[in-house]
């Protein structure tokens, strides 16, 4: 069983609720700046039926002990309303605990779009075999999701029946919008998203999630330069990613969540293991690149 340090994120203006969760440990914030006259019942109602929804449901077999639920938070920024329909931004994140520290590190970090239908008291129902709707899919898929990734990052595929049903949701939802091979912008949507975790020529994405965490992070707080050549393993372990699709989806996910932390992990190092470090990041994600060349300058 994991060893997790639990954290509640409390946002300004985030209704916040205690629960006996079973899996996840959820955030849910809405925000309306975007609608001119925003019904306040129906928003603080959609609130609690989305935190109820992904808090209250068990989504995995194990038995998952209070301070082991996966810290994660959906931020749904709602941009339009006609009648019971909505779009809307959701900002989606997730971490896991840093053994022997009171650091949570990012696994995951994403920014979607969301088309879906809501009214006042409506019961969010789910069925694993059958197609609902498409704001139960779309909690559903992501709720299946961070559960992979957070598996991924204990053990090696440890993730994988997780991405199976985020994939079963994603194939039931086939004919709404959002959910095709061709929706969202190039191939950055959620077709590529779960079709990658499920690609063997993407199966070192697993691994560099677990030598990462487990064998990188979690041993950093005894031995920080063990830890700092064995995050440098796992990330090599990428260009076999780099090597097929140097634009995948999955490595823009990846460093999406982990640039920032890479920086602070590196700014430290020697000047050889910096340099072979920088080497690596900038060919596997040269978007951050500024942020790399900070790296450098630090002593």
């Amino acid at each position: 069983m994991r060893t997790k340090i639990s954290l509640l994120f409390i946002l300004i203006s985030c209704i916040s609720f205690k629960t006996n969760a079973q899996d996840l440990n959820a955030t849910v914030k809405i925000l309306t700046n975007d609608l001119s006259n925003p019904d306040k019942a129906l928003v603080a109602d959609l609130q609690i039926s989305i935190f109820n929804f992904l808090n209250n449901k068990k989504w995995s077999d194990d038995k998952i002990q209070i301070n082991e639920k996966i810290d994660c938070t959906f931020i749904i920024n709602l941009k339009s309303q006609n009648t019971d329909n909505f779009t809307a931004t959701v900002e989606i994140q997730s971490s896991r605990p840093v053994f022997g520290s009171t650091y949570n590190s990012i696994i995951f970090r994403h920014l979607d779009n969301w088309d879906f239908k809501y009214s006042l008291y409506l019961p969010l129902d789910y069925q694993e075999s059958a197609y609902t709707s498409q704001l139960t899919s779309l909690l559903a898929f992501y709720a299946n999701l961070l559960i992979g990734m957070d598996y991924d990052s204990y053990s090696q595929d440890g993730g994988l029946d997780y991405y199976r049903k985020a994939k079963n949701i994603k194939d039931l939802a086939m004919n709404e919008v959002g959910w095709g091979i061709r929706d969202g912008k190039n191939s950055f949507n959620r077709w590529f998203l779960i079709e990658n975790l499920m690609d063997e020529r993407y199966k070192t994405l697993h691994t560099a999630l677990y030598i990462y965490h487990i064998k990188g992070m979690d041993i950093m707080f005894k031995d920080v330069d063990k830890g700092r050549t064995a995050i440098i393993d796992g990330l090599t372990e990428l260009k076999a990613i780099y090597n097929i699709y140097p634009n995948s989806f999955s490595l823009f996910l990846f460093f999406e969540a982990k640039s920032k932390e890479l920086v602070k992990i590196f700014t430290k190092a020697s000047p050889s293991e910096k340099n072979r470090a920088y080497e690596l990041l900038v060919l596997l994600n040269p978007y951050n690149r500024n942020k790399y060349d900070e790296m450098l300058k630090s002593n």
